[in-house]
């Protein structure tokens, strides 16, 4: 039988310890290079250069050898600057990638133009530009943080031959965007941050790299990879010290071999920390505001305009009806609206809520109910479709052990909560029954699932068990 480590083991490894190796040090390409000044760490106390080395993590700590090969995804934000500051205090040999998801010409399209929507084929087929065009803006704004990593790999001291850009913005538009903009225009709530870690960034950017067996790709994400063998596990996702920037929830679709290949430095650091280290090494970005928002769309106001541009418009008018059936008013389209969302009604004794969406006869209505508590917005339970397991099938050792108890949210950021899980009668899927009820739940949203710090795996909502009672 497999033995579980205690939960003090699952949240060991990147605490801070000065480097046990004696053979750790600056790396060949970057030491000459980098500025060196004192830290303020908060209002009352500085640290040495020698305090700052006791805050990061070692090669034993990160599942590294010396003169092991790392590959750094660099986006041009703090995090992923500091990771590439951090690798280079160690003995490995480095290169930068930054990769070019999105074309900003599939955004040009003006949404408000009702010509351009009558013009459209509204065929997803990706139609790709092989320029920027000068006269064009990124959502994402991809060319200015190109230059912003030319700059951060040109004051590390980074050689110009060891960064690239890759541009995966066909297979982002493939495996990325198409499947959100289907789920969205189908009434579901997609995650493309889920899908981007599991397609792109650990799929596709993988591909790009050499497959030796000690060539391993580093990025900013706040999470840990423990590389210690355990039982037939060789790799396992966990979560990161600095707990309001946890990201293993995104992380969540990954499978063993690509977590076998990767390296998350910021893991036992806090995001205050990480800002500190960024000042300390006078890194160019250290300032840089924090991206919000998916990649294509940013922090757009007019999300649901935006989406309108790639889906076909409905075959019957939508409209926002009342558990009793009656007519409350009309929408533009399902993806104007998300699960627990306050729908602006007028003439309204009291505020109305979206509690599902796709009912009606042409499963293009949306049902909206009086109050952010009605029961049915308490969402008790829900079942996935085919659940990702990490380490490839169902844990039963580990769920056994635990009575099927785990941890689970549905979103980032939100608080974990206590569940049960069980096998569904669809194959491969599960059942998740919450402890507490849960507000807004939708599917098409990813349910992820922790072992104490253990993240598990992940699967996408296909039904949710509310408190109320609705039939259509």
């Amino acid at each position: 039988m497999l033995k579980l480590p205690t939960p003090s083991v699952f949240s060991a490894g990147l605490t801070g310890a000065a480097h046990p190796n004696p053979t750790a040090g600056p790396s060949r390409i970057a030491a000459p290079h980098i500025p060196r000044k004192r830290l303020r760490l908060d209002s009352r106390k500085y640290l040495s250069t020698s305090e700052v080395k006791g805050l990061l993590p070692s090669l034993d700590q990160l599942g590294l050898q010396s003169g092991d090969n790392v590959t750094v995804a660099v986006s041009g934000g703090v995090d992923s600057a500091t990771t590439l500051r951090i690798l280079c205090e160690l003995p490995v040999n480095l290169d930068v990638i930054f990769m070019r998801n999105w074309d900003p010409l599939l955004s040009e399209t003006n949404p408000s133009s009702t010509a351009n929507k009558q013009s459209q084929s509204f065929s997803l087929a990706y139609n790709g530009s092989k320029s920027s065009g000068s006269g064009t803006a990124s959502t994402c704004q991809w060319e200015k943080d190109w230059n912003d990593v030319q700059a951060i790999t040109n004051t590390i001291g980074i050689p110009r031959d060891k960064v690239r850009l890759v541009d995966l913005s066909k297979e982002y538009w493939s495996r990325v965007f198409e499947p959100s903009i289907n789920v969205w225009e189908n009434g579901g709530t997609p995650n493309p941050d889920v899908d981007c870690n599991r397609e792109i960034k650990f799929g596709a950017l993988m591909e790009h790299l050499p497959r030796s067996p000690r060539h391993f790709l580093a990025t900013g994400h706040y999470g840990r990879v423990d590389h210690t063998p355990f039982g037939s596990i060789q790799a396992r996702l966990t979560r990161a010290k600095d707990q309001s920037k946890d990201q293993t929830y995104y992380l969540s679709q990954m499978n063993e071999h690509q977590l076998s290949r990767t390296i998350l430095p910021l893991g036992g650091l806090t995001k205050s920390t990480v800002r500190q280290l960024a000042t300390h090494w006078n890194l160019p970005n250290a300032n840089k505001e924090e991206s919000m928002g998916v990649c294509f769309i940013g922090e757009r106001g007019k999300f649901g305009d935006f989406i309108s541009q790639y889906t076909s418009p409905p075959s019957a008018q939508g409209h926002l009806v009342s558990p009793s059936g009656d007519i409350l008013g009309t929408h533009k389209g399902l993806w104007y609206y998300t699960i627990g969302q306050r729908a602006k009604i007028p003439n309204q004794l009291q505020p109305m809520f979206v509690a599902r969406k796709g009912v009606g006869r042409g499963g293009q209505d949306i049902l909206v109910v009086p109050g952010h508590d009605h029961p049915l917005l308490q969402c008790t339970g829900v079942i996935t479709d085919k659940f990702h397991w990490i380490h490839g099938t169902y844990p039963s050792e580990i769920l056994d052990q635990s009575d099927g108890r785990v941890k689970v949210q549905v979103r980032h950021r939100m608080r974990p909560i206590s569940a049960s899980v069980s096998t569904a009668e669809r194959e491969g899927s599960i059942s998740i029954e919450f402890d507490e009820p849960l507000s807004g739940v939708s599917p098409g949203q990813v349910a992820a699932i922790w072992y104490d710090d253990w993240c598990l795996g992940s699967g996408v909502i296909c039904d949710t068990r509310c408190l109320g009672d609705f039939s259509e």
